[in-house]
């Protein structure tokens, strides 16, 4: 394999990682604002 193909599937794990961390990150920060609203996210 090459290396610009290493680097390459590098990146994608790295960034598919980072994406899901945001997103989850991002969630959490939503149900936050939204109790303190006083709308809670039926689970």
């Amino acid at each position: 394999m090459s290396i610009t193909r290493q680097k390459f599937c590098y990146l994608v794990v790295l960034n598919e990682k980072f994406l899901t961390w945001l997103a989850s990150d991002l969630l959490l920060q939503i149900e936050q604002v939204l109790s303190q609203i006083g709308i809670t996210p039926s689970n």
